[in-house]
């Protein structure tokens, strides 16, 4: 995308629909020209100081009235892009919302691209790159926790910290030139050992930030639950109680879900994406055949698989359906042994929990009954440990939740690992500063101050339009 910055663009800044209002949001060196020319108030929107409301009226290019709206003036570089800014706040309404954004274009702006109005507050310095994407993450949150990770990164704690490493470095690396410039005089102005101590310290640190982007992940994008089993084994009710909320269809029918069905649960403040299936079982119905083979194949994608099987059924068939699913180490099996009320009765409000041996690993075993609740809030908790709810609870001071920032992280921590060797094997310091460098420029990549061209289109593009 190539970007100017001289034009003036404009956008809807709020959802597509009927509502209370929408907002037009114009910016550019001609944001209140070109409001002057649409808008009639009691004064010029040109003439207005910034942060100042009026009232008024829209109209076309043919003179006639559109809506009555509030403008809002921002003056640069006291706006969200840096520049001269226009909000327009119109009536809600697909149509009277194009109207008033015609109206706009008529006058002189251009259509902004997806993110551009960020992109323009990041080219200004109104923010860093690691902000510009916070807001991004901060309209997609999904949960609890990752609008606060989110908010973290855009009130700059991350590009903080990094800013702190990258002038730690930066500092080590004039003091190693310095260092150069006296060694013939046998001037040491830091020693090896201080060397390596800063670096180690500081590759330690990235590492460990880095690291953080494996909870950060589970914030951004949610857990992906998968529930499978054979039919009538009660898959709908355990997925319709984890919900609390009748979402799926359930009848006597074996073969009643033909499709997956997807819902949101939040945890513990962590978002879950569950997914209900069709059962597993051979069958010669092409449209059930279809569904069962999607069923296989979202396990394959699943953080966790929900194997729903009923409490008296055989063991054996269960381990085989079990071993037919392509579900790897890495994912977490829990095994469900649906409808013990039909066993113990009603009265029994203290569902098993065990351990068993399955598929080469240890799993988690299970009793409920998805009809009656029993045991379905030990499930909930369940899946919370499975994420590692200790570990999400860490008070960190930041946490990465974009993986460009982790692979930067990383980068610079190989960079530094590379520092290291070369100290270690008696290389001069300036063999040493230029691998410290390297991690300098690989920590500037996350906040921005080194970038291409390349990636601001990448990250931009994931934006919505009118932000």
């Amino acid at each position: 995308m190539k970007i100017s910055r001289t034009d003036t663009i404009t956008a809807v800044a709020t959802p597509p629909g009927e509502g209370a209002i929408a907002v037009i949001r114009v910016s550019g060196s001609d944001a209140l020209a070109i409001g002057d020319r649409i808008f009639r108030g009691r004064r010029p929107l040109s003439a207005s100081p910034g942060y100042t409301l009026h009232h008024g009226t829209i109209f076309s290019a043919e003179g006639l009235d559109l809506d009555e709206v509030l403008a809002t003036v921002f003056r640069s570089p006291r706006s969200y892009t840096g520049e001269d800014t226009l909000e327009i706040s119109c009536h809600g309404g697909l149509f009277v919302t194009n109207a008033v954004l015609n109206a706009v274009l008529a006058a002189g702006a251009r259509r902004a691209e997806p993110g551009e109005f960020t992109r323009r507050a990041y080219l200004n310095g109104k923010m860093d790159l690691s902000r510009a994407e916070a807001v991004a993450s901060l309209i997609s949150a999904g949960s609890d926790r990752a609008h606060r990770a989110s908010l973290e990164q855009l009130l700059g704690r991350l590009a903080g910290t990094v800013e702190e490493m990258r002038t730690g470095l930066k500092r080590l690396c004039a003091l190693l030139e310095v260092d150069l410039d006296f060694s013939e005089e046998g001037i040491s102005m830091i020693g090896k050992a201080e060397i390596d101590r800063k670096i180690a310290e500081t590759k330690e640190r990235l590492e460990h930030l880095a690291e953080t982007f494996r909870t950060g992940k589970i914030y951004r994008d949610g857990v992906s639950v998968v529930i499978v089993g054979p039919p009538n084994s009660g898959k709908s009710s355990l997925f319709n109680a984890l919900l609390k909320d009748s979402r799926a269809i359930v009848t006597p029918i074996p073969g009643t879900t033909r499709d997956y069905l997807e819902e949101n649960l939040t945890l513990e403040g962590i978002l879950f994406r569950l997914t209900d299936t069709a059962g597993l079982r051979e069958s010669g119905d092409p449209i059930e055949s279809e569904g069962i083979a999607r069923s296989v194949t979202s396990v394959e994608t699943a953080d966790i698989v929900i194997f729903v099987d009923e409490a008296g059924s055989d063991t054996r068939q269960r381990e085989m359906l079990t071993e037919s699913l392509p579900i790897t180490r890495e994912q977490e099996l829990i095994l469900v042994r649906n409808k013990i009320d039909l066993i113990f009765g009603e009265s029994n409000r203290h569902p098993r929990v065990d351990r068993i041996e399955l598929r080469g690993g240890i799993r988690t075993e299970l009793w409920l009954s998805a009809l009656t609740g029993m045991g379905v809030h030990t499930l909930a908790e369940q899946l919370v440990h499975v994420v590692g709810e200790s570990e999400l609870s860490a008070h960190e001071t930041v946490r990465v939740i974009s993986e460009r920032h982790a692979e930067s992280l990383l980068k610079g921590a190989r960079s530094l690992g590379t520092a290291l060797q070369s100290l270690s094997s008696g290389m001069t310091n300036e063999f040493v500063a230029f691998d410290i460098r390297e991690s300098v420029s690989a920590l500037g990549e996350i906040t921005g101050e080194i970038t291409s061209e390349e990636i601001l289109n990448s990250i931009f593009a994931e934006f919505c339009i009118g932000k």
